[in-house]
């Protein structure tokens, strides 16, 4: 017992102990943290499909944007977005096609693979210190024999051979201190498998299957288009545009001819043989006033 009260007030244990504990905690914290984060990102993403994302993008933008793990990743994977519902494409002159494919493909669609923005070097390590985590193992690997030699070397300095007693007394000092820069070497070691074990399980069973979770969820909302694809749709839209524009531009002598022509027949026309009528009307009452000897007789 006295030996590992020893043991615990030993500084060199203390500090292995110390950096163990710290090391562990600030490990499996951000592990949390981070593994938390993705798991509320796929419960909100579980209701957007394919067939709801277009009218639903800005909400699908905005969760992305505000979770952390996805905000930075988000920002670059909105320039690789292609918003297309159909093709369309010229046939002949007059004679336009249409090959609807808004059943077959999402409405946006990406020219980049997902894992590509969204994986574990975006939305897992940036958010923690992952050389911190990295150095622990070899830290208290180092820790071992750095302390061994020191207790060893201390322990060396503490015997006395000037009498018979104080050989007897720094003997037994000498031994112990050499037990203590053994167990600095058991621990040092100890705490650093420790430590790799539950930092690779943690990492087996928090991060990564929260991060496959939210991939997998991502490339069901989108398909992949190439470059070459869209271009290729681009010019289709084009073409479909400048016919429509041609035909709006053909069109545009024939309605107004005809809506000159319909002005005419309906408004202008009507117009001229109401105020015809009423000449002749006004002209009548004046030949009657002129004949009953007024003095405007004539005038009109």
């Amino acid at each position: 017992m006295d030996f590992f009260l020893r043991l615990i007030k030993d500084p060199p244990v203390l500090i292995i102990i110390s950096v163990f504990i710290g090391g562990f905690t600030y490990t499996l914290k951000r592990y949390l943290f981070i593994a938390k984060n993705l798991k509320q990102l796929y419960v909100d993403l579980e209701s957007f499909t394919k067939n709801n994302l277009s009218y639903r993008y800005e909400e699908f933008k905005q969760i992305l944007s505000n979770n952390i793990c996805t905000a930075k990743p988000f920002e670059d994977f909105k320039d690789a977005l292609v918003f297309s519902d159909t093709i369309a494409f010229q046939d002949t002159e007059d004679k336009i096609e249409y090959e609807n494919v808004s059943e077959s493909i999402s409405g946006i669609q990406t020219t980049t693979d997902i894992p590509y923005f969204f994986n574990e070097e975006s939305m897992v390590f940036p958010h923690y210190n992952k050389n911190l985590v990295g150095v622990m193992p070899t830290l208290l690997t180092g820790f071992g024999p750095l302390f061994t030699f020191i207790k060893i070397a201390t322990a060396f300095g503490l015997l006395d051979f000037t009498s018979a007693e104080t050989i007897t007394h720094t003997v037994a000092e000498f031994v112990s201190d050499m037990q203590i820069a053994a167990m600095c070497s058991v621990l040092a070691v100890g705490s650093c498998l420790v430590f790799t074990i539950i930092d690779k399980m943690s990492s087996s069973l928090l991060l990564m299957p929260a991060c496959g979770k939210v991939q997998q969820k991502l490339a069901s909302l989108f398909n992949v288009i190439s470059t070459e694809a869209f271009l290729i749709d681009l010019l289709k839209t084009s073409k479909i545009q400048n016919h429509e524009n041609g035909a709006i531009l053909k069109a545009i002598p024939k309605s107004f001819a005809s809506s000159i022509q319909k002005d005419l027949a309906n408004v202008i026309m009507p117009y001229l043989d109401s105020l015809i009528f009423g000449v002749n009307t006004l002209n009548d009452t004046m030949a009657k006033k002129s004949e009953s000897g007024d003095e405007l007789g004539g005038l009109f």
